[in-house]
């Protein structure tokens, strides 16, 4: 029993080492960065004029959204970086958007 607790003591000391060895990163919630994803997307002057009268848009993965007009389609992908220090070093704290891409307009026959 002796050499189990002494074991789980180490991994536990040892778990803060291990933890700080990777990159520091501190997402927000996934419902927050779907909420600014859509902001960014809703906010976007392209579209309408390359796409005519939005009917829907769709979340289709992580960043990703199929904005649908009649029977075309246009995909756009919210583009992110993670958090950096004014020295341009990465640090703590939520990605922020840094561009919409937008694809080629797709539509059905």
């Amino acid at each position: 029993m002796a050499i189990g607790k002494s074991l789980a003591v180490a991994i536990l000391a040892a778990s803060p080492c291990i933890a700080m060895t990777g990159s520091a990163r501190a997402e927000l919630p996934p419902q927050f960065t779907v909420w600014q994803d859509f902001a960014a997307i809703v906010a976007m002057r392209d579209f309408p004029e390359r796409l005519g009268v939005v009917d829907r848009i769709e979340r289709i993965g992580v960043g990703r959204f199929n904005i649908y007009g009649g029977n075309c389609a246009i995909l756009a992908t919210v583009v992110r970086e993670p958090a950096k220090s004014p020295d341009g070093r990465p640090m703590p704290g939520p990605s922020r958007i840094v561009r919409v891409d937008l694809g080629e307009k797709q539509c059905k026959s």
